[in-house]
């Protein structure tokens, strides 16, 4: 039988600044190819999750864990960021906030740069990249002063570039208008299909991303 790439066992969570847990006894387990929504009320703990999944809890949020949880094999109590980078992809809601490159072409690249590739690998891989997610146009642009839907584009070929696993969208439609909402859901659907990738999002939006087949809704109270 196939093992779970996310797995959570009567797992919870409390942040250092707060009184009480914002998660709760959670046990879930996801599987490699997997697409599955995370949906719930504010406040009810989704991004909290998110957090857990790509390694920021509690690396960058301490706090109180109970249970277990491993991604892709690795105890989130002993791993880094950096370990889970390799496994974990984040696009975030606002993708300006991601951004560190002065062009496109430079932002797709710099995760690779980071791991000390070489210039022809980075030119490579960021040509790919463009060339799948419709970005070759935008090459030479800045990050800054192109479309929202394309940005999301830009961030999500800056996370694939690495070749993780496990795709995580934090609230992708956020800043995106209908048609833009409908473009980006269709291009997560085609690239988890295409890929094989285990792909996570949370989101609120529900009758947007439910447009698109997918594997489970996880609903938190």
């Amino acid at each position: 039988m196939t093992e779970p790439i996310i797995s959570f066992k009567d797992f919870g969570f409390q942040y250092d600044s707060q009184s009480e847990p914002t998660l709760k006894h959670i046990n879930l387990d996801i599987y490699p190819g997997e697409k599955v929504l995370l949906a719930g009320p504010s406040g009810s703990g989704k991004s909290t999750l998110g957090r857990c999944i790509n390694g920021l809890i509690p690396q960058s949020y301490p706090g109180e864990i109970t249970g277990a949880a491993t991604i892709a094999g690795h105890d989130i109590k002993d791993s880094s960021i950096f370990e889970l980078s390799f496994s974990v992809g984040t696009v975030l809601q606002d993708p300006d906030s991601q951004f560190v490159g002065l062009s496109v072409k430079e932002d797709i690249a710099f995760s690779l740069e980071n791991d000390n590739r070489s210039q022809t690998e980075m030119r490579e891989a960021t040509a790919k990249w463009a060339k799948r997610l419709d970005l070759k146009p935008l090459l030479d642009h800045t990050p800054q002063g192109i479309s929202g839907g394309q940005k999301q584009r830009v961030a999500m070929a800056g996370v694939l570039i690495d070749e993780s696993n496990i795709l995580l969208f934090d609230e992708p439609l956020a800043s995106l208008d209908p048609a833009s909402g409908k473009a980006s859901i269709e291009l997560i659907d085609h690239l988890s299909r295409q890929q094989g990738l285990t792909v996570i999002i949370i989101e609120h939006r529900l009758e947007d991303v439910l447009q698109r087949p997918i594997d489970r809704l996880v609903v938190l109270q």
